[in-house]
């Protein structure tokens, strides 16, 4: 089920991409918004790539 949504989520990136790009007539905007989109998913990275402290 996972897969097939991240499949899903993937297949609409190119095309919002692209309707973004169409509708604003520059690359611009697209790129920003991609940015932000970037900020939130590699604060959950990092958060999920921490070590998990030792316990004793």
């Amino acid at each position: 089920m996972a897969q097939s949504i991240g499949y899903l989520v993937a297949a609409i990136g190119p095309v919002a991409a692209g309707a973004l790009r169409g509708g604003t007539g520059s690359w611009t905007f697209t790129l920003v918004v991609l940015l932000l989109l970037m900020a939130p998913l590699s604060l959950c990275g990092w958060l999920a790539g921490r070590g998990v402290p030792d316990q004793q």
